[in-house]
């Protein structure tokens, strides 16, 4: 005779389930406890599923289920509250002494924490770089057109009352030379266009001359050396009326 809580008579073998754990005579006398597998087969069968439509209903392969109801692994925990919900036994009943799967699943649990705190750094660091290369990018635009465009040319214009003053150049609508890691020198070209020669100097943003004044010829060159990467610099030009052409190389 077999003894269970809430038993039901399952088919012409004298087993009993009660929705937790089944108890089957043994023939010796004794009572054994069934596994989660071999539950998981027993209620698929009362509900009348099949193994390829519950691996339907829980989107994995029909192997999986066979798996699972001969012991070979366990579903992960996901699928577990899925199994439940289609079977209508809660996770408990499911896992009813099978410390080996608890643990699986306490496993699965801890690494999915471990997994959550990583990306909650990971995520954010990635978007204050990402954030970080775009400022840096942004502010150094005008420096990095200096250093792939190797040729900018500016057309300077003196009218004869304003011949004996300094007069700022600009390229690219911009004063400023920028010195780099990449570039730390410049040639300066007077075009052959030019109306003559030009007078020269660098000056920094308070005015101060850092290079003493030089004179470019129409058609000459001159290599000008910046020092001070961390500084920016002026060039300032002083020439008779007319038209000129620098090119900044």
């Amino acid at each position: 005779m077999c003894h269970a809580k809430n038993h039901r008579k399952l088919q012409s073998h004298r087993c009993y389930l009660d929705y937790t754990v089944k108890f089957c005579d043994n023939h010796n006398g004794g009572f054994e406890m069934t596994t989660f597998g071999e539950r998981l087969k027993q209620r698929r069968l009362e509900l009348k599923i099949t193994q390829a439509r519950l691996a339907e209903l829980l989107s994995v392969s029909r192997s999986a289920i066979s798996n699972w109801e001969v012991g070979r692994n366990y579903p992960d925990l996901d699928i577990l509250v899925s199994l439940s919900e289609i079977l209508q036994m809660s996770i408990d009943q499911l896992l009813k002494e099978e410390p080996e799967m608890v643990e699986e699943m306490g496993k699965e649990q801890r690494l999915n924490r471990k997994r959550k705190i990583a990306l909650r750094i990971i995520v954010p660091a990635f978007i204050a770089v990402l954030g970080l290369s775009l400022y840096l990018l942004y502010h150094n635009t005008e420096t990095v057109n200096q250093t792939i465009s190797p040729d900018q040319s500016t057309v300077l214009t003196v009218s004869q009352h304003a011949s004996a003053r300094w007069h700022t150049a600009s390229w690219n609508g911009s004063s400023l030379i920028r010195p780099s890691l990449l570039k730390s020198s410049y040639v300066l070209t007077n075009d052959d266009g030019s109306q003559g020669d030009i007078e020269i100097r660098l000056v920094n943003l308070n005015g101060k001359t850092v290079q003493a004044p030089f004179i470019l010829k129409a058609g000459k060159s001159h290599k000008v050396i910046l020092t001070n990467r961390n500084q920016q610099f002026k060039l300032q030009f002083k020439a008779r009326s007319g038209q000129y052409i620098i090119n900044l190389q």
